[in-house]
């Protein structure tokens, strides 16, 4: 009777033993979402000592380097980094990482570190300082570098349009961000004009304060960067060129390419 007793208990221990470690790896990622939310070092190196998982989803695909990106708890973010937050991850409601939530809470010391191992956000930076007027922001995107020269490019147009940035400008310029392609006043007007996919949208170009800009179809205004004489690219953001098609000395169409697809465009007389 004894040795039955023995077994039946080894038996609910060894069951017991197989069950915690599920139950507990949850409970500890619950805590560390908690301890990262209170901005709580202490407890967080704690719960990770424990076992929880650094890069365990919470609500929408997040993680705990989320929230402490959201509410600039810097030591936090430290921490979470160092036992390998990944960096890359995006949530599945916004599309958007650490570094999105960083920037938005204008948290520089997060940003710093989210960048120390993110070199593909150092551009990323550098337009949110730009666009929103924070020196801080550009000052880190330019020490950590390999931005790319187009980048740079661009936002010094963006700076130079702006007679307050010009604190951003020299930045910009002393690291070596050249200034933007040159188009002479009478090529700029000849691009002007309504363009009309067949089928697709409806575009027009117009000249507003010596720079080229895409208007229509209720859409905000779109200032254009040159690339070269007939190639521009949007100021705003990445990953678009309009390319204008020139028949003799006349614009008879645009090529308007969005990642892999290109929408071919023609000019309305």
């Amino acid at each position: 009777m004894l040795l039955l007793q023995k077994i039946f208990l080894f038996s609910l221990l060894a069951l017991l033993f197989q069950q915690t470690p599920t139950n507990n790896k949850q409970e500890l990622n619950d805590q560390l979402f908690e301890a990262v939310r209170k901005g709580d070092a202490a407890a967080v190196t704690a719960a990770l000592d424990k076992g929880a998982d650094v890069n365990a989803k919470f609500r929408y695909g997040a993680t705990a380097l989320f929230k402490a990106a959201e509410r600039g708890h810097t030591d936090v973010a430290n921490i979470l980094l160092e036992r390998g937050a990944d960096t890359k991850v995006k949530d599945t409601f916004y599309q958007a990482t650490a570094m999105t939530w960083a920037l938005s809470g204008n948290h520089v010391g997060v940003v710093r570190l989210i960048l120390q191992k993110s070199a593909d956000d150092a551009e990323d930076v550098l337009m949110t300082g730009v666009r929103g007027n924070n020196d801080e922001f550009v000052k880190i995107a330019l020490e950590r570098g390999g931005i790319k020269p187009e980048g740079l490019t661009v936002a010094l147009a963006i700076a130079s349009s702006d007679p307050k940035k010009t604190a951003t400008v020299e930045l910009l310029k002393k690291a070596g961000a050249a200034p933007p392609f040159e188009v002479d006043a009478a090529t700029l007007q000849s691009l002007t004009g309504k363009y009309k996919g067949d089928p697709g949208p409806e575009m027009t170009m117009v000249i507003k304060e010596g720079k080229l800009v895409a208007t229509g179809q209720g859409r905000p205004d779109l200032p254009l960067m040159p690339l070269d004489k007939t190639t521009f690219r949007p100021l705003t953001f990445d990953g678009a060129t309009f390319t204008f098609k020139i028949e003799g000395d006349k614009v008879v169409g645009m090529a308007l390419k969005q990642g892999p697809n290109t929408t071919q465009m023609k000019r309305v007389e």
